[in-house]
């Protein structure tokens, strides 16, 4: 017998473990698994490990830990978010590996990966790893009108489902991987656009609540969506219209707020020695409580040369000093009691852009009404950073953290999630 790759699924969800193995070694033998995906003509990502066959010749990744590698520990999909960027002259093998599949395309192309297996300085077998972000039957409809700009995602044929929203972070444009796996797991998912991207504002600055709403009231107008509550997902400084759309939109019945903060924030603008900070959000013409409209130059420019100098953190020290004056902070609080229905809350210790287990708590102890406290969860997660999401894609550790705890963050607390909006809509 031939040295083989066994995979479970050759093709699956982005969001999917797969079961690895190779069998007809000898047994003892050690080899070694590549796992190798091409981002750029010359770029590439890869990650590796080696193993000893059993007794029987066989290697289980999600039994074994391998002896040495990119990862340590058992873990099946370790290959997955260990991935590091490689040089295309530092491939294993050289010009003997097979070249990886085509370049992703399009943010929601599958994403393919070739997974080699190596014995004795040689390749023996190679499997093609096909990870997609949308299951059989979902829906993409891109949504530009009046009102607002989006990505609409949903199950056909299948009847109406529970709705949810979804707000990217101050990377600006549409966060349609969430939104894909989510509409994947049967709900009807609208991705919002809320700066960066259109004719909309070009900062995260000055954003109108009432956009949301009219988002909120079209995704109720469509038959595809289930009547009833809505659930919405906000990530980073997302979260905080999130928060606020849920406090203000009684239709909003889950809200998931990610790597985020119930502190309100002034908007995104550039270290200057200006002496007002914009507002993040508005309502009803008038900004939303934030921290703060005076704008402390001295952070402000001590931040901007830490940016130009690449020392130090500037966002932490930046949203530090903004949020150290305990009156203003509780000031800017947005009141977590207010939310109708359930609240799911992630953080990690690690973040490297705000003390999201602070600032998160700092509302979250509001709910304090025996209703709110049912309903309600924080999830802490331990040397995990800001990039806390989706699991098994490669993870980016903090200054403070650890890939593998950013690993385990990302996959307990996406499953986290999904039982939270199937519990709560």
């Amino acid at each position: 017998m031939h040295p083989a790759i066994i995979i479970s699924r050759s093709t699956s969800m982005m969001d999917e473990p797969v079961t690895i193995s190779a069998v007809g070694l000898q047994p003892q033998q050690t080899v070694k698994f590549h796992l190798i995906k091409k981002i750029h003509e010359d770029r590439f990502l890869a990650s590796e490990a080696t193993f000893i066959a059993d007794s029987e010749g066989n290697v289980h990744l999600e039994r074994q830990a391998p002896v040495q590698g990119s990862y340590t520990g058992v873990d099946g999909m370790g290959l997955f978010w260990s991935l590091e960027p490689l040089p295309g002259d530092q491939l294993p093998h050289g010009n003997e590996t097979p070249s990886p599949p085509s370049i992703i395309k399009d943010e929601l192309s599958p994403q393919n990966s070739t997974l080699l297996l190596e014995s004795d300085h040689h390749i023996a077998a190679q499997q093609t790893i096909i990870r997609e972000w949308l299951g059989a039957g979902i829906c993409k409809e891109p949504v530009h009108n009046d009102e607002f700009i989006g990505t609409y995602f949903y199950p056909a044929n299948h009847g109406p489902k529970r709705a949810i929203l979804v707000l990217g972070g101050s990377e600006g444009g549409i966060n349609e991987k969430t939104a894909a796996l989510l509409a994947s797991h049967g709900f009807s998912v609208l991705a919002l656009g809320y700066f960066g991207t259109g004719n909309l504002n070009k900062q995260l600055s000055d954003i109108s609540l009432e956009y949301v709403g009219k988002a909120i009231q079209w995704l109720k107008s469509r038959p595809e969506v289930a009547p009833g509550g809505i659930g919405i997902h906000g990530t980073s400084r997302g979260s905080e219209l999130a928060l606020w759309s849920a406090v203000l939109f009684s239709d909003i019945t889950a809200t998931v707020s990610l790597n985020g903060s119930a502190v309100s924030f002034c908007g995104i603008a550039p270290w200057t020695d200006q002496p007002i900070l914009p507002p993040a959000w508005i309502y009803e013409g008038q900004p939303l409580p934030y921290l703060r409209r005076d704008n402390p130059v001295d952070l402000a420019l001590s931040c901007k040369q830490m940016w130009g100098s690449k020392q130090g953190n500037p966002f932490r020290a930046w949203h530090g000093g903004l949020s150290a004056d305990h009156a203003q902070r509780d000031a800017a609080t947005i009141p977590l009691e207010r939310i109708n229905g359930g609240l799911l809350m992630i953080s990690g210790e690690a973040d490297e852009c705000w003390d999201s287990v602070a600032l998160s708590q700092q509302g979250f102890r509001r709910r304090t009404s025996p209703d709110q406290a049912g309903l309600s969860k924080h999830l802490i997660y331990k040397g995990a950073g800001h990039y806390i999401g989706i699991p098994y894609l490669r993870a980016i550790a903090s200054d403070q953290g650890t890939k593998p705890d950013i690993a385990r963050a990302s996959i307990d607390s996406w499953k986290e999630t999904i039982e939270f909006f199937k519990k709560m809509l």
